[in-house]
């Protein structure tokens, strides 16, 4: 097998011919007809367009492929658009551009867009299906391989996670597509790294397009936009801290399980001084999170008409150009950060100080191994808890369930009501007795067996009705009403000390010295609570207030923050 020119290095960065590149720039439809490039063609304003991203400082165009374009009918091919692909990859040479074609662009601004052959049949469950887009990619591939010192990587297809065939697909059947397809992009393409471009519903929702599973690929894409209708809780617009802690976040989530590119990201509106306080807060945000590249939606603009501008117009003034070919004023942020990141340390991307649990169970569909977690109620508690944590000022990073607790970075593991079975329990408890701080939200009655008593130093007594008021703890009264199943567990202490009750006199709160370490445990689903009143600015302080006494509890004290430094070992990345 010949050498890739393009690869990932131990860190996970870009490397071409063993040297790290930064891929910046845009992802690319041309303004005058939008998704109907390959029929339009409109030659010389896509060359025009490919000198304005050299101009403007970029390296990289992600572009795609339509595929009724290209196999109109079933097994017949249109020899135009493949020669067009060349062509396009040629010009991007010339302009020494990375390019990054997305072959199964079935989703694309808010529209679908399948060939009319392909029916009601679904992509992921039809063999004959699965057959004929294994033979497209691998043909449009072979066009790519001989443009292999400009093609950086080749995306499976834009944000596939976003069809409905993949709510109506098994899991498992998504992800043998996924295994199906990388294998027939490298059958016309062997040196090829491979990303499938999906985006942060593979955090929010449970779309079979999960961390861990995306076999053959080589790299992970996050994808977010600050519209809080997408993502699993509410905020306050583009200046709201919480919005700008959430792709961070993703970057993070996704950096745990191998290389992670923000391949697509944008303000929803491009006027405005929001949208460079957004920019400000986000990007070096996911430069430290790990993120590898990162490229804008869009260059331009649209103005084209028809399917997906018509039903979803805001589409339209996205670009990151104006019509004088200069940087929109409020967006000029992204071109000063991208020209600064060759002088960028290369952030340290271990556990952080904090870490976040990431449960071993985390996807629900067609787990029976899942104790009890949902994507979209356990990405929404980490969210509140990553946003929290980080405003106190801790350097905070994702631990998995699924690995040894050894050698952590962290010092503090905060479980955000994840359910987690036996064998986590028992591993989070010879990690507390080595000396780990642990802090425990919403503990769920079917985690509580014997190790979970050891661990909290308390035993189960009952199940009482889902509510706890009058809660003194940490200077402020707490009135909790959001418990795992429902239910509000009674417990009697065995080791424990009871810190906070109720109004009754049940625990709610408790803290247990064990070993060498500390567990500080709320047996109430606290970022519930908060996440219920997300999107009011004036009551996070109370978040502020709780996590500081919960930290204290476990007895965790801050450490010197090496966010910037490169002392963090090289690891080399699988990411299924």
């Amino acid at each position: 097998m010949k050498r890739r020119i393009f690869d990932l290095d131990s860190r996970g960065y870009f490397t071409r011919g063993g040297q790290r590149i930064l891929p910046v720039g845009v992802n690319y439809w041309p303004a005058s007809c939008g998704v109907q490039m390959w029929r339009a063609w409109p030659e010389e304003e896509i060359r025009r367009d490919l000198d304005l991203v050299s101009q403007l400082g970029f390296n990289c165009v992600r572009f795609f492929l339509l595929w009724q374009d290209f196999e109109p009918k079933a097994g017949r091919y249109n020899g135009a658009a493949f020669r067009r692909l060349a062509q396009f990859l040629g010009w991007c040479r010339e302009r020494k551009l990375l390019a990054q074609p997305s072959l199964m662009v079935g989703w694309m601004s808010g529209g679908i867009f399948w060939p009319e052959w392909k029916g009601d049949k679904n992509l992921f469950t039809d063999p004959g299906l699965g057959r004929r887009a294994a033979v497209f990619a691998a043909k449009a591939a072979r066009v790519c391989a001989a443009y292999c010192d400009t093609v950086l990587a080749i995306d499976q297809g834009n944000e596939i996670c976003c069809l409905p065939d993949c709510l109506s697909a098994p899991p498992a059947a998504v992800e043998r597509w996924c295994g199906a397809l990388s294998a027939a992009i490298r059958k016309g393409f062997p040196t090829a790294l491979v990303i499938s471009g999906n985006e942060q519903n593979q955090i929010v929702s449970d779309t079979g397009w999960r961390f861990g599973a995306q076999p053959g690929c080589d790299l992970y894409s996050m994808h977010a936009y600050p519209n809080s209708a997408w993502h699993s809780l509410q905020f306050d617009g583009m200046t709201d801290p919480l919005a700008q802690s959430l792709l961070p976040l993703y970057v993070k989530c996704a950096r745990a399980f191998g290389p992670v590119m923000v391949q697509e990201f944008g303000t929803i509106f491009t006027i405005g001084s929001c949208c460079d306080d957004y920019l400000r807060a986000i990007l070096p945000a996911c430069w430290e999170a790990g993120a590898n590249g990162f490229l804008w939606w869009s260059l331009r603009d649209f103005a084209a008409n028809g399917h997906p501008y018509n039903k979803n117009a805001f589409e339209g003034p996205l670009g990151l150009a104006g019509a004088d070919d200069r940087v929109k004023a409020v967006l000029r942020f992204f071109a000063e950060f991208a020209a600064s990141l060759p002088s960028r340390p290369v952030p340290v991307t271990d556990q952080g100080e904090v870490a976040l649990y990431w449960p071993r169970h985390y996807y629900l569909r067609d787990d029976p191994l899942n104790p009890g977690n949902d994507p979209r109620a356990l990405s929404r508690r980490l969210a509140i808890a990553h946003f929290t944590l980080t405003e106190l000022g801790h350097r905070v990073g994702i631990v998995r369930g699924d690995q040894p607790l050894e050698n952590l970075s962290a010092r503090t593991i905060v479980v955000a009501g994840a359910a987690l079975t036996a064998e986590e329990v028992t591993a989070l408890t010879v990690w507390v007795k080595t000396g780990g701080r642990l802090v425990w939200h919403g503990i769920d009655v079917t985690t509580w067996g014997d190790a979970a008593t050891e661990l909290v130093g308390a035993a189960p007594a009952d199940l009482r009705a889902p509510r706890a008021e009058g809660v003194n703890a940490f200077g402020t009264l707490w009135n909790f009403r959001e418990f795992p199943r429902h239910v509000f567990l009674e417990v009697v202490p065995s080791g424990a000390h009871v810190d906070a009750a109720d109004h009754a006199g049940h625990p709610i709160l408790l803290h247990h010295r064990l070993g060498c370490g500390a567990v500080a445990a709320c047996l109430a689903q606290v970022d519930d609570t908060f996440a219920a009143e997300s999107d009011d600015r004036a009551v996070r302080g109370r978040w502020n207030r709780w996590y500081e006494g919960m930290l204290a509890l476990a007895g965790h004290t801050a450490a010197k923050d090496t966010s910037s430094s490169l002392t963090a070992p090289a690891k080399k990345f699988r990411i299924a």
